[in-house]
């Protein structure tokens, strides 16, 4: 008797969107290299492949800092970075439950996970957004995305 190890259709759907919503962020403000995230990502979960996962994401956060760089509105990269972050979390989630779950087991969870995740990532985003437009001297926005990529490593790294 085999298990099936293959993501669950709400992995696939849920990392294609969250690096959809990446990509086409990033792209608004010029970091045209997300786009070849969106693929890469989806291609990581499909095989349930780590390495594959992580380059889509290093698209999609090349494309932000690119976006950052060209002074992108900070409203765009910001979006553009909670969507690589989402798209990293639920694409590792996705993996995660299809090394030990069977498909069709994982969908209501990675729903949740990823519900629960995109709250997080939206209030380390909003709070980031306020530092943000509060500090002096309108810093560049490359500065706010990488002010929230590192915050929520820090949130990730404590929740382990």
């Amino acid at each position: 008797m085999s298990v099936d190890r293959t993501p669950s259709r709400q992995g696939l759907a849920l990392t294609g969107g969250t690096a959809l919503l990446a990509a086409i962020a990033a792209s608004l403000g010029g970091g045209f290299v997300a786009l070849l995230g969106v693929p890469l990502a989806l291609l990581g979960v499909r095989r349930t492949s780590r390495r594959v996962l992580a380059g889509g994401v290093f698209a999609l956060f090349a494309g932000v800092v690119l976006a950052g760089v060209a002074e992108a509105d900070p409203g765009i990269v910001l979006l553009a970075m909670v969507g690589t972050v989402l798209c990293w979390d639920v694409g590792e989630n996705a993996i995660s439950l299809a090394e030990q779950l069977r498909t069709s087991a994982g969908g209501r969870v990675e729903t949740v996970h990823a519900a629960a995740s995109a709250l997080l990532a939206g209030g380390v985003a909003v709070s980031g957004y306020v530092v943000f437009l509060l500090s002096s001297g309108g810093q560049p926005g490359v500065a706010l995305s990488l002010l929230v990529l590192g915050t929520v490593l820090v949130l990730l790294v404590l929740g382990e």
